[in-house]
């Protein structure tokens, strides 16, 4: 077991009211006794609306910061105690933060990284050359930070996180702004080196494509708490209770069989479009047959992202 958080609890101070002078404060429970393990090589999504706890979570697990109850064991630290050793076996991107220096050369920056680390000189450029090739940055590298362009930049962020090769690594929105193709080569980076390194990678994103290329397994919080922990795919199998068809007919057959249909299905010209109740699914597409003469009928069911916003609104 790699990681284990027990009961994880965290409260945050906020403004109770709009008071200039002497402000009042009320305390809001962020997470609200969180569980679960996580394994050596598991690739976890994270997912949860705006001020649910992801980040916090994040934080949690990466020292930044100290819950009130509850405990975390990863490799056998406890992350807020930050002993170098700890520090060293993992890696985190924030979307929104650094870990390059703006003003110099690429290069620089993962130097500073090497000396921080304590890389060899043999590892470090090895390591370089391997991750810049993987990620197309090779060619950057003497590049200033300020001159790289946002997807590029990313990149380089990307890499400094894997520079000197953590066993955990977390990522909070690590593709947020990125346009597709930069979106691709990112994914297709961390797919790679998640099976070929083992490092386990744990993913806050709100891009649905992100979860469905690269996470097997899905760790849903609403409201700081845990509502979902297990397969991507099985969120499919709990949450979804409807079916979307769409078809296209030449002809009504049977006007009665249609009245039945009435409820589930629209027509509009010659094509029909509704939703049809799982339980129900065999019955209604042979009464479709019935009622139409149908050219063609195509039934599937809702996209991740779709059921996620869902079980958001529920």
């Amino acid at each position: 077991m790699l990681l284990r958080a027990r009961n994880i609890t965290k409260y945050f101070n906020v403004p109770a009211g709009k008071f200039l002078i002497f402000p009042r404060w009320k305390k809001v429970k962020v997470l609200k006794g969180i569980s679960f393990n996580i394994d050596e090589g598991e690739f976890v999504a994270l997912l949860g609306p705006n001020g649910s706890g992801k980040t916090t979570t994040i934080k949690i697990l990466s020292g930044i910061l100290t819950p009130e109850e509850g405990k975390v064991e990863i490799l056998g630290y406890v992350p807020w105690e930050r002993k170098a050793e700890f520090l060293k076996s993992i890696g985190v991107l924030f979307g929104n933060r650094s870990n390059l220096v703006f003003d110099v050369p690429l290069m620089d920056s993962f130097l500073l990284l090497k000396d921080i680390y304590g890389l060899s000189e043999d590892f470090f450029n090895k390591r370089v050359k391997e991750l810049a090739g993987m990620l197309g940055i090779s060619s950057l590298l003497n590049t200033p930070v300020r001159k790289l362009s946002f997807g590029q930049r990313m990149r380089a962020e990307v890499m400094a996180v894997f520079l000197h090769k953590p066993k955990l690594v977390m990522l909070d929105e690590p593709t947020i702004g990125l346009d597709p193709v930069v979106k691709d080569e990112v994914r297709k980076f961390l797919k790679n080196i998640n099976k070929k390194e083992k490092v386990t990678i744990i993913l806050t994103t709100h891009n649905i494509q992100d979860v469905e290329y690269l996470c097997r397994r899905t760790l849903l919080i609403k409201n700081g708490e845990l509502i979902w922990d297990g397969p991507t795919e099985a969120l499919k199998t709990k949450y979804v209770k409807f079916k979307e068809l769409e078809g296209e007919f030449g002809r009504i057959k049977d006007r009665r069989k249609l009245k039945a249909l009435s409820r589930f299905i629209q027509i509009k010209g010659n094509r029909i479009k509704g939703k049809v109740p799982k339980h129900l699914q065999i019955k209604l597409i042979k009464l479709l047959f019935e009622a139409f003469e149908l050219k063609s009928l195509n039934i599937r069911e809702p996209e991740l992202e779709e059921i996620i916003k869902q079980i958001y609104g529920e």
